[in-house]
């Protein structure tokens, strides 16, 4: 099942694969399911972001593939003139060669992914984070440094995958930020930056993919709210990048 994340009434059309879940204290009509059922940290989501929903993902589904989106970015299938989402023949022949889907390559250019952390959020918090890991999982510091050092980075927290590669990457990655939260004092911070524990996942995500060596496949992604030109036009200069 592919979750597709929304904080707001959204007006969509998916594949049967797909479901719409909503996230944090929202008040949405339409949604599949919500994440404030079963085990969960749904009150979180302010901080959390989309990760409220992984953790959903996580702790109560079922499904063998799993998938993470949002509802204004979703992969697309390969098709060159066509708007369409990945389906479900599509995603497992896939993973049939691939452990997991994530987005194409995001280049930050003249900064690396370390510079481009410190300069739009708090150093200080990347710097704690780095120091739980080398704490709790020592085998990912020389991981950490490289994707730090790197101006590559996959972005948005997206991911189709099979379910126990999810739940690994879960337990690992909220093992670490719920410690996180015991270091930092974040009641002074901007409603932005509040938004922390998402924007560090982004990276460590990236740093868990370096260490495990998974076989990734990179998608193409778009606003399927934007204009038909507008998607086709980036669909066709990320095939042919």
């Amino acid at each position: 099942m592919i979750y597709v994340v929304t904080h707001k009434n959204i007006s969509l059309k998916l594949p049967e694969n797909y479901k719409i879940i909503g996230v944090g204290n929202n008040s949405i009509i339409n949604e599949d399911l919500h994440d404030n059922t079963g085990d969960n940290i749904s009150f979180k989501n302010k901080n959390y972001c989309e990760l409220t929903a992984l953790y959903w993902i996580w702790k109560n589904s079922n499904d063998d593939i799993v998938g993470l989106e949002h509802y204004r970015r979703m992969f697309l299938n390969d098709n060159i003139g066509e708007i369409g989402l990945l389906n479900e023949d599509e995603i497992l022949f896939i993973l049939n060669n691939y452990d997991i889907i994530v987005p194409t390559l995001f280049n930050n250019k003249t900064r690396t992914v370390y510079q481009h952390y410190v300069e739009d959020h708090k150093k200080r918090d990347i710097e704690l984070a780095q120091n739980i890991i080398n704490s709790k999982y020592p085998e990912y510091n020389i991981s950490f440094n490289q994707v730090m050092n790197s101006k590559y980075e996959y972005g948005f927290n997206m991911m189709i995958t099979r379910k126990d590669i999810l739940d690994e990457y879960s337990q690992w990655l909220f093992d670490i930020l719920f410690d996180l939260e015991n270091k930092i004092d974040i009641s002074k911070y901007d409603e932005y930056q509040k938004r922390i524990y998402g924007f560090l996942s982004e990276r460590l995500f990236n740093v868990w993919l370096k260490y495990k060596k998974y076989n990734v496949k990179e998608n193409v992604i778009a606003n399927i709210l934007d204009s038909k030109e507008k998607i086709l036009d980036r669909k066709i200069k990320k095939i042919h990048k």
